[in-house]
This record gives C-alpha cells, structure tokens and sequence, in this order.
C-alpha cells in the first residue's frame, strides 16, 4: 500500500539495511545469489543486519508497531517463528503489550497459548513462504488457534507474495523490494544504474533473468556445482529452471 506512511516507512529503513550492509549484490566475481528455493537472483538480503545499528533496530520495531496499529485488525496475540523472526516479534509484542508465542520447526510452541486465539505472525523476511505454510500456520492451528495474518519486515516480492494470501493468509510489510526501493538505492548512492536496472528487470521477469545470468557464466556455475560444499544448491537450481535444464546440465559436463 503506497500511502505516504507506507512510503516513508520504506524509505527509512530500507536506507537503515543498505547502510548496515544488510545487502550483497551481483558484481564481476558473483553474477548471482543461490535461494532456498531453488532460484537465483541478484542480492542477498539479511534483515537482521539492522541490528548494527541501535538507533534503527528501534525504527524498524516502531515501524513495524506502527504499520500494525494504522493497517492490521482481528488479531489476538503475536507470533514468531525460530528464530530470526524473534528479532522483530518479541519487541513488537512487547511494544504492542499483547501476547507473544515462539514457534519450533520441531513442533514445539513456547509463550501465549494458542487455544481460540488469532495469531498476527511477525516475519523478519518474507521469501517463499515455505515456512509459514509448512511450520508456522500448522502449529498455530494444532493448538487451538488461528494464522490471521503475516506482517514481514522485508519482503522480497518472491511466491511467498502470492502463496500467503492464496492459503487466505493477508500479508504486509515495512520494506517491500519492489520497483520505489530500487530507485531509492540507486539515488542514495548504494547501487549503480546498472544494477537498478537489472533489479527491476528481475521483477519484471524472474526467469529470464536467471536464466540469462545461469548461462552467460558457465564457469561460475561448473565451480559451483564441483564444490562440495554447494553441489546440493546447484542440483536444485537445476530442478528451479525445468527450460534450461538441458543446457545447464550440457555446461555441467563440459570438459
């Protein structure tokens, strides 16, 4: 929602995680990120990084408190789940005085009880929304309660954007990396015009950007796939991009 709250509550602290070096972005040696998904793209992002700094951890949990009180309703009680989540999610429960609940991806639940209440999860990043499907929304509903809605720090823009509110999960953010936030990097000095520009291409088309990134590097993606340490990551970019899998596994067995 670009209400002029919305927009300075992303320009502030998206400015906060680029100076905190809460960002990596493409450059000549690493043409691309690996995601859990699967996916590639062209930065990485650490929410967490805001933490750096005193004085914007404390505007990103007023933001987050604000966005809440000025935009969410039909709530009982906060969650957060193991464990960056619980960066945002307990000061802001604190914040808001209302309960907090930990969530375990080992089933286990620790804090406010979950039985008749409705839950307002707090993320520090939203992404695929694996973890909010898989872990969170189940433990919430075996115990007696309800998922109302998913407020993210940052988000990403990935298929969590669509996979939540499909599962009848609504969904906000303080910093969406939309299109405004690329612009605003590249304005302040953090990114070069370039690089904007491929930011937003990515947006506009995912796919053709990795697999445009995935085969103008062949090395990178044969040195990858040759570590030990990677090798897992490169089989599921392969799953990730089902139309070039023929050609990334021809530049996989190249001599």
């Amino acid at each position: 929602m670009h209400t002029a709250a919305a927009n300075a509550r992303q320009e502030q602290n998206l400015l906060a995680l680029l100076r905190t070096g809460a960002f990596r972005f493409v450059d000549a040696g690493t043409p691309w990120f690996p995601y859990t998904s699967g996916q590639v793209g062209p930065y990485y992002v650490q929410s967490v990084a805001i933490e750096k700094d005193g004085a914007a951890y404390a505007q990103a949990i007023r933001s987050l408190v604000d966005l809440i009180r000025s935009e969410t309703d039909g709530w009982d009680a906060i969650s957060g789940g193991e464990t960056r989540d619980w960066d945002f999610s307990n000061p802001v429960a604190a914040a808001l005085a209302r309960p907090h609940l930990k969530l375990y991806k080992d089933g286990r639940a620790l804090g406010a009880s979950r039985a008749g209440r409705r839950f307002l999860h707090v993320a520090d990043l939203n992404n695929e929304g694996s973890s909010v499907r898989d872990y969170w929304k189940p433990l919430i509903e075996k115990g007696g309660g309800r998922l109302a809605g998913v407020v993210a720090f940052v988000d990403r823009l990935e298929d969590g954007y669509a996979l939540l509110p499909n599962l009848g999960i609504r969904l906000w953010s303080v910093v969406p990396l939309d299109g405004r936030a690329w612009r605003l990097a590249r304005e302040n000095g953090f990114v070069a015009p370039a690089l904007s520009d491929a930011l937003t291409a990515r947006l506009r088309d995912r796919d053709a950007w990795a697999h445009r990134a995935l085969l103008d590097q062949p090395d990178y993606l044969r040195r990858f796939h040759r570590d030990p340490a990677t090798r897992a990551k490169a089989e599921r970019i392969l799953t990730a991009y089902p139309r070039i899998r023929a050609d990334l596994e021809r530049i996989l067995h190249a001599p």
